[in-house]
């Protein structure tokens, strides 16, 4: 039963355009908790977060917070993280995607620089890299599906 209910939410949320994948997610999910099974949950997150744009932007965040406090994370998808390790963020401090690459969030730091008209949430400031000790409990998922070496944390 589970195997068609994640086929077919899968399905649905495709149907989205990807600024819109999170308002799809946040609005089916719930629906088809009884069916999913904690790792077809923590699965469809992932896919949806590496097909969403900006997921750490204000409009988006409230229904990351709802959507994550769902179920608990599970350790699947939390698999050779360490107890405590560093991990790096270009732009704003708050967020939920940090990357275990420093050359990771220096290249996002150029993407999202005052010079690139593309990317002009940092109009005003210069973007920086941020450095921050993360703990295995505050890891909801690693993920590197974009190759970004991507560890996404409950906001603590």
């Amino acid at each position: 039963m589970s195997k068609s209910a994640f086929d077919e939410l899968s399905q649905c949320i495709l149907s989205y355009h990807d600024w819109l994948k999170v308002d799809g997610l946040w609005d089916l999910l719930p629906n088809y908790q009884k069916f999913l099974t904690n790792k077809e949950h923590w699965h469809i997150i992932i896919n949806v977060w590496s097909m969403a744009e900006h997921n750490s932007l204000d409009h988006n965040k409230e229904k990351w917070d709802e959507i994550f406090n769902l179920r608990k994370p599970i350790k699947y998808f939390k698999q050779n993280i360490k107890p405590i390790f560093y991990a790096y963020r270009a732009g704003s401090y708050e967020g939920y995607s940090w990357s275990l690459s420093k050359k990771i969030a220096d290249e996002f730091k150029v993407r999202y620089s005052k010079n690139n008209p593309l990317y002009s949430m940092h109009k005003d400031q210069e973007c920086k890299v941020h450095k921050k000790l993360i703990k295995y409990e505050h890891v909801l998922f690693y993920n590197n599906t974009r190759g970004e070496k991507e560890i996404v944390i409950s906001q603590i």
